[in-house]
Order: structure tokens, then sequence, then C-alpha cells
């Protein structure tokens, strides 16, 4: 990960992903309530949900902003990011969210609920959050991490909007560890 000094976007994280990119970048304009994005494990996935955070949070895409540094840190206050505790997301986990969405922001006037490994939520738990995530306080936006969608969460699905993101190519990794200066022969 680069150092804020390195950075010069907030996108500069997520690798091999322009299309989606440029989808976050027009969502930010006029965002929903809710984001699905969907994709293999190593897409970067959880770099662009914080990323499109960031741009949502202030606005702009500069990573030398405050909010913009603790937001691409995974330390904003009002962005909680959610992992599962243990084999899936419980029905425990569940109710947490939909407490925690609940509540004001603490600083600004938005909080984002990043949703890590939702394709490990327990049928239970995609009860509990269902009404939730379709209908969040307009101050919660919701985006959602996963590397497919089960059955049992293609309701949720439905209320989100779907960002894809693909498995990254061997050329794409090559030339970011060249930039990152491992020497050629070593990144290909």
């Amino acid at each position: 990960m680069a150092t804020t000094a390195q950075r010069t976007t907030v996108w500069h994280d997520v690798v091999g992903q322009d299309v989606a990119v440029e989808r976050l970048r027009r969502a930010a304009l006029a965002p929903v309530h809710a984001y699905l994005f969907v994709g293999p494990t190593g897409s970067t996935k959880k770099e662009a949900a914080r990323a499109f955070t960031a741009l949502l949070m202030t606005g702009a895409d500069d990573p030398t902003q405050r909010d913009a540094e603790l937001i691409l840190r995974g330390e904003h206050p009002d962005v909680k990011e959610v992992v599962r505790a243990g084999a899936a997301i419980s029905a425990e986990q569940a109710r947490e969210i939909v407490h925690t969405a609940s509540l004001a922001p603490s600083e600004g006037d938005r909080k984002v609920m990043i949703l890590d490994e939702f394709h490990l939520l327990r049928p239970e738990g995609a009860a509990l959050l269902l009404k939730t995530i379709e209908e969040p306080p307009p101050s919660t936006t919701f985006v959602i991490i996963a590397d497919f969608v089960p059955h049992d969460l293609i309701t949720i699905s439905s209320r989100c909007a779907r960002i894809e993101f693909r498995s990254i190519g061997h050329d794409e990794i090559a030339e970011r560890l060249v930039d990152e200066g491992v020497d050629t022969a070593s990144a290909t």
C-alpha cells in the first residue's frame, strides 16, 4: 500500500479495475443508498470500497485531505468496516450492523458501512439486514463486498447498485510491482 506522499489519487491502490473505477467516479456524483462490489478475491474490492468512500465523504479525489487519509487507512469514525467474526457473518453481527446503521454520523453528514465478505452472510443475518440495506437512514450508505452472490443474497443484491470487479492480469500486476520499485526481472 502506498504512503500518502506517494498517492496522487484515492484510487492508487485499486489495480486493473479501470471500468469499475470509472463507474464509481460517476456514481459518486449522484450516490444511491447501497453498492455491491462483486469479484474474485484479490481484485482490490476493499481498496476500491475505501477509495469510493473517500470520494463520497470528501467530494474530491484528494488522498492528502484529512478525511480521505483516515478512510484510506480504515480509521475514519464515520466509516464502519464490518468483517466477519468466525466462519460467517452471524445474526448477532447482522443485528449490530442494523444498530450501527441507525446511529447518526459523528463528524459529518454521512456515514458509510463497508460490509466485507458478504457472501459469507448466514441466511438469518440476511433476513435481519434486508430492510436496513433496502431503506437505510438518509445519512447511511452501504458498500457491500462479496466474491460472488449466493442464492440467499439475491434479494439484497437486487437492492444495490452492482459494480463488477475482474481478476487482475499478470501484466497489470507486474507493471504495478515495477512502479513500486521491484526490478523488472523479479516482477515478471
